[in-house]
C-alpha cells in the first residue's frame, strides 16, 4: 500500500533525457517505485494521462530568508511548482547580524520583525533552529556578505585591515559550520559594494574549504558588465571555489545589448580551464531592486536619516540632482524606470515614474525623491532595460540555472512578476510557444542542474529512494498570466505539487 500513486504521466525525470510514460508511487515521503503499469494500492491514485510529472522545481535565486516569518506557507512558490527555495541572495541573509552594530544591520535585514527574531539572528546557528518549523517549501541559506561586513566594519567605505578580513572569515566559517550553503555577494549593494577583489578571495578560500558555493550579484550588469564578470571569475580562479553568477543579463539599455554574448565565452573558457562556474536567470526583461540605488554608493555612507535629510530639503535635492542624472535629463534618466512598490503610494505599483510625474505634473527627479523620503528609502523599482534575445541567449546556456530573484511578503501591494510566475512562464512561453529550450531541458535547469549545483544530492531527480517533491503539470497550457500591473494573477496549467510526499497544491492553489 502506498500513500500516492501517480499512474499515465509522461515523465520528465529532471536529467535533461528525454521523456518516458511511467507510474510513479510515493511512500513516506520518497519516490518509492518508478515503472510502467504498477499494480498497487494507494490510499491516493491521481491520473497523470496527458500531464508531466517532474521533480519538484529548485528556485536558486531568491530572497524570500528576509521575508520568511511573514510567509512561511511560501504560498508565492508552491503555487509556480517551487518546492525548494535558496534564500540569502546578493549579499543579504536573514542572518547573522550583531548587537554592536544593530543600526548598521538593520539596514541590511530590514526593521520590521520580532525582538525575538533580532535575538536569534546573532548566529546562522541561531537562526536556522529559531526558523526550524514546517514550510510550505524546503529552504536552504546562503550567508550575505552585507552582513558579515556591516557586523564587522558597518557601512565603512574602506579597505579592511588583516585583522577586520580575518574576523570576517571567522565569521563566514561559523555559518558555514553551522549549515549554510555557501556565500552571496552584492556588488551594488552597500556595505558589500565596498569590498575589493582581494577581501572576496578570502571569503571564497573559506566557501571552498567547505564545499560550498559563491553568488554573486556582480558590480555591473550594464557598462561595465564584461569587467565584472571577469572580476568574478578571478575570484572563483584564485579561490577554487564554485561560483554562479546571479540573474545574469545585460541591462542598462540597448547600448549594453548583446555583451551577453562576450560573457558566455568568457564562462566557457572558464569552464575549459577547469573552473566550476554557472548563472542564474529570471525570464524578464525587466529587473526589480530598490529605488535606492539610483543613490550612489560613496553617500550610502551617511546612513539613512542624513540621505532622507538630503531628500526633504532643496539644498539636498540639488546636489543629489547630477549625482543620479548625469548628463541626463530626468526624463531621459528615468524612462525605463517603474514603481514596484511603495508604501506611502501603494497606487503607484506597475506605473511607470515618468508617466506619472506627467500626471501630477512635476519633475520625475522630484517624484522619486519624493518616494524615497517618504518610504525610507524602501520604495521598489522595475527597470525595464533589457533585451529578449539576452534572455533567450543566457536561457540556451547549458549552465544556466532559473530562479526567481523573488521577495514576497502576504499584504504587499505591487512587485514583480517573477516573485509569482518565473517557472510557468519558461515552460509556456520559452518552451512551448517560443522553443527556445526543450521541455526536458528546461526540467533540468530547474530540478538535476541546481540540486547538483547547491550540493543537495536527495532532490531534483525522479529515481526510486528521492524525496518526493515533485509537479504535475498540462504542458499544452502551462503558462503565467501575471504581469507588472497584476503580479499576483494565478498561474495556468498546474495540477499538484507535492512537497515531501504530501500534496501542498491542487489545481494549481
Amino acid at each position: 500500500m502506498y500513500d500516492i500513486l501517480i499512474k499515465n504521466a509522461k515523465i520528465a525525470d529532471g536529467s535533461g533525457n528525454p521523456t518516458f510514460f511511467a507510474d510513479v508511487a510515493i511512500k513516506e515521503g520518497k519516490i518509492a517505485r518508478v515503472c510502467k503499469n504498477l499494480k498497487a494500492e494507494a490510499e491516493t491514485v491521481i491520473d497523470g494521462k496527458g500531464k508531466v510529472l517532474s521533480p519538484g522545481f529548485i528556485d536558486v535565486h531568491s530572497h524570500h530568508d528576509l521575508e520568511l516569518e511573514k510567509n512561511y506557507l511560501c504560498s508565492n512558490s508552491l503555487e509556480q511548482g517551487i518546492t525548494t527555495i535558496i534564500g540569502g541572495m546578493c549579499g543579504e541573509s536573514a542572518a547573522p547580524i550583531c548587537a554592536d552594530r544593530m543600526e548598521d544591520c538593520l539596514r541590511v535585514v530590514g526593521r520590521e520583525h520580532s525582538e525575538e527574531s533580532y535575538q536569534a539572528r546573532m548566529s546562522m546557528e541561531d537562526y536556522l533552529n529559531f526558523v526550524d518549523q514546517p514550510t510550505g517549501s524546503n529552504m536552504g541559506y546562503l550567508v550575505g556578505h552585507g552582513n558579515l561586513r556591516a557586523c564587522v566594519v558597518g557601512y565603512a567605505d574602506r579597505k579592511l585591515t588583516k585583522e577586520e578580513q580575518a574576523e570576517m572569515e571567522e565569521l563566514l566559517r561559523k555559518c558555514m559550520k553551522a549549515g549554510a550553503l555557501g556565500l552571496s555577494f552584492g556588488l551594488i549593494y552597500p556595505p558589500g559594494s565596498y569590498a575589493d577583489t582581494e577581501e572576496m578571495i578570502g571569503l571564497a578560500k573559506v566557501v571552498a574549504q567547505f564545499g560550498g558555493l559563491v553568488t554573486s550579484h556582480m558590480r555591473s550588469e550594464s557598462a561595465k558588465l564584461i569587467e565584472a564578470t571577469d572580476e568574478m571569475l578571478q575570484v572563483a580562479r584564485a579561490s577554487g571555489v564554485r561560483m554562479v553568477i546571479s540573474h545574469h543579463k545585460a541591462t542598462g539599455g540597448p547600448m549594453n545589448w548583446n555583451k551577453t554574448a562576450a560573457t558566455i565565452s568568457m564562462m566557457n573558457r572558464a569552464v575549459e580551464e577547469g573552473l566550476d562556474v554557472f548563472c542564474d536567470q529570471y525570464p524578464y526583461t525587466a529587473s526589480a531592486t530598490g529605488l535606492q540605488t539610483n543613490i550612489p554608493d560613496e553617500l550610502h555612507v551617511l546612513g539613512v536619516e542624513k540621505l532622507v535629510e538630503m531628500l526633504t530639503t532643496d539644498e539636498g535635492r540639488e546636489d543629489l540632482r547630477p549625482r543620479i542624472c548625469g548628463s541626463k535629463d530626468s526624463w531621459t534618466r528615468f524612462q525605463y524606470t517603474m514603481i514596484g512598490n511603495s508604501k506611502s503610494k501603494p497606487e503607484y505599483a506597475g506605473r511607470m515614474l515618468n508617466d506619472i510625474a506627467r500626471e501630477e505634473g512635476k519633475d520625475p527627479y522630484d517624484i522619486q525623491c519624493d518616494l524615497l523620503r517618504d518610504d525610507r528609502l524602501g520604495t521598489g523599482a522595475i527597470f525595464h532595460t533589457m533585451s529578449e534575445e539576452d534572455v533567450e541567449r543566457v536561457m540556451q546556456w547549458p549552465r544556466a540555472m532559473v530562479g526567481t530573484d523573488g521577495q514576497y511578503a502576504p499584504g504587499t501591494a505591487g512587485g514583480h512578476p517573477r516573485s509569482f510566475a518565473t517557472f510557468p512562464r519558461v515552460l509556456g512561453r520559452y518552451v512551448r510557444e517560443k522553443k527556445v529550450i526543450t521541455l526536458e531541458n528546461a526540467i533540468r535547469k530547474m530540478c538535476s542542474l541546481p540540486a547538483m549545483v547547491y550540493n543537495l544530492p536527495t532532490k531534483g531527480l525522479i529515481r526510486e529512494g528521492m524525496d518526493a517533491d515533485l509537479v504535475l503539470f498540462d504542458p499544452a497550457t502551462i503558462g503565467d498570466k501575471a504581469d507588472f500591473a497584476h503580479p499576483m494573477e494565478k498561474n495556468e496549467g498546474l495540477d499538484y505539487v507535492f512537497v515531501g510526499g504530501q500534496i501542498a497544491v491542487k489545481d494549481g492553489i
